[in-house]
């Protein structure tokens, strides 16, 4: 809970700015263009844990262990890392080569992403948990200030929209080493390639994972784009804003989870411990995804300019998938803590594979509703798999009644939304209020636990004075 709270004021600071900044992008950019930088900056994601061999992950992970060196563990880290910036100078004249736009900047881009995951993901993994959430405000902030600069100043148009995220990269690096002093755990006297491989044979089965992990949440992408065209993956980009508000709370959550999932998993109680949690975010979940819902189209009228407005009909299935994009993630922490990262891999893999099945399917047929479709049934198999394969791990139990009829009640929820029923809005708070009757349980234990937070911190606070 303390970690939690301290991540919040990171990432709820952070995407706060991102999430008002993309009014300012369907005002100032076309549907085209819009499209156009999603398809840029998905990429950047699909190729980040392949330059960088995803050591970032092993720097967090390893550093987990009490008995690890931190300056061997971040010396050599950095020595994995530091090979991307030669693969950026080899494929730039490639991709001159080939004519790929955007190439230069594209690359950067990539580079500065993969320098601050590591020391994003050691700073974490070291105890400096409000370096680490401050880092994220200060890359929404500037990246906010330089967006005005860019776009509205100076109308620079796409390239000002990449000029932006180059530079609030830059910042972030820039203060987060100089906060933590990053240098003091470079020490060249532990390098060692037996160190190097040890890593990499944690990190590697973790890039085909993140991969087909790429390919089961945003591949979707790229077949609006051939299907449907630019535009339709611009409305695509903007209707998976609101996920991303789900998606934020779950990050806050997970990024304090994986440290009380490591350190509670060969605890007597730790079935019990993570059964709790895992329900506790099922019930969140839906709940939230019910209000989305019923207020989503109202929100966008106001949210978006009018161009942009029918992206609103793309947004409940894009809630549920998330939704189980969140739980999936949750599962995979089972992976993480045993260190059996092989069972991450396959499970996203049959994910995968539903949602491109889907994808190739549903999007000629029905357009972008298909991309929604396709990523909810790809997340809902991996989440499945994982439950199921997990238990040979840990066994977590889950409350099946109370999670099966909010999903059916949110399904029903979406499909008088997208029909237009008569009375919608008076129907689907029916339907919510039942969706908080079936989950009171799991909300009066979270309402418990934060009211006993408030009064242990009332208490210590008097006895202070």
């Amino acid at each position: 809970m303390n970690n939690s709270l301290i991540f919040s004021v990171g990432n709820l600071g952070s995407k706060l700015i991102n999430f008002l900044l993309v009014p300012l992008y369907t005002y100032v950019l076309t549907t085209s263009q819009y499209g156009t930088v999603d398809v840029l900056t998905t990429t950047v994601a699909v190729f980040l844990p392949i330059v960088s061999l995803s050591i970032f992950d092993a720097v967090f992970r390893f550093l987990m262990d009490k008995n690890e060196n931190e300056k061997s563990v971040f010396t050599n880290g950095l020595l994995v890392t530091l090979y991307s910036a030669a693969l950026m100078m080899v494929a730039y004249p490639i991709l001159l080569f080939l004519k790929i736009p955007f190439a230069f900047s594209f690359l950067i881009i990539l580079f500065l992403n993969v320098l601050l995951a590591i020391f994003q993901n050691f700073t974490r993994a070291v105890g400096f948990v409000k370096i680490f959430a401050l880092t994220g405000i200060v890359n929404a902030f500037t990246l906010g200030l330089f967006n005005i600069l860019f776009l509205v100043i100076f109308k620079f148009g796409i390239y000002g929209y990449l000029f932006s995220i180059i530079f609030s990269l830059i910042c972030s690096i820039i203060f987060i080493s100089l906060t933590t002093k990053i240098w003091r755990f470079i020490d060249l006297q532990y390098l060692s390639f037996k160190e190097i491989k040890r890593f990499l044979e944690y990190s590697i089965p973790l890039i085909p994972n993140s991969l087909s992990w790429w390919m089961t949440n945003d591949a979707s992408r790229f077949f609006i784009l051939f299907f449907v065209g630019v535009s339709g993956n611009g409305l695509f980009a903007v209707s998976n804003k609101i996920p991303t508000i789900l998606s934020v709370f779950f990050s806050i959550f997970a990024q304090a989870w994986q440290i009380s999932a490591v350190s509670e998993f060969d605890q007597d109680d730790a079935s019990d411990f993570y059964s709790k949690v895992f329900n506790l975010l099922i019930s969140f979940s839906f709940i939230s995804v019910g209000f989305f819902v019923l207020f989503i189209k109202p929100f966008m009228s106001i949210y978006v300019s009018s161009d942009f407005f029918k992206a609103w009909q793309y947004v409940p299935v894009l809630l549920l998938a998330a939704t189980f994009s969140n739980f999936s993630s949750f599962l995979g922490t089972i992976y993480l803590a045993a260190k059996k990262t092989s069972g991450i891999f396959f499970t996203t893999m049959f994910g995968m594979i539903i949602n491109v099945l889907a994808c190739v399917l549903l999007i000629p047929v029905i357009g972008v509703h298909g991309a929604g479709v396709g990523g909810t049934l790809g997340f809902l198999t991996v989440t499945l798999l994982r439950y199921f394969q997990t238990r040979k791990i840990l066994v977590i139990n889950i409350n099946w009644r109370a999670s099966v009829i909010s999903f059916l009640i949110i399904l029903i929820m979406t499909g008088i939304l997208l029909a237009q029923v008569p009375f919608s809005y008076v129907i689907n708070t029916i339907l919510m209020i039942l969706i908080l009757s079936v989950n009171r349980r799991q909300l009066s234990s979270i309402l418990n636990k934060i009211v006993a937070l408030i009064l242990k911190k009332q208490d210590h606070f008097s006895q202070k004075r």
